[in-house]
């Protein structure tokens, strides 16, 4: 069974590997990797005698979720880029096997 990027040309699914490339690097620049930061700095424990109040646990758990999500969304950007790079070694292997410009 055929899945829609195989229906793509080789161009096609690079400009659109490209794309998904630099949606990730952007989600990870300026989603995740600030989510994983607040949670680190949330989950510092706290000098008593400071006057910043105690960190809830349902504020931590809240910025947990958020990591969660964020991780779950990177990892379906990386299967779909993964899916489109075996896509793109097949029509390269097929180019070679075949000869280049040979129909």
């Amino acid at each position: 069974m055929n899945s829609p990027i195989d229906q793509l040309t080789p161009r096609e699914k690079l400009r659109d590997a490209a794309h998904l490339l630099r949606e990730l690097a952007e989600h990870l620049e300026q989603g995740f990797v600030p989510k994983v930061h607040e949670l680190k700095k949330l989950s510092r424990q706290q000098d008593p005698a400071s006057d910043q109040p105690p960190v809830t646990d349902l504020t931590i758990r809240s910025s947990v979720a958020a990591v969660v999500e964020s991780d779950r969304y990177s990892a379906g950007l990386t299967q779909n880029i993964e899916h489109y790079l075996i896509s793109i070694q097949h029509d390269v292997s097929e180019l070679l096997r075949r000869g280049v410009g040979k129909p």
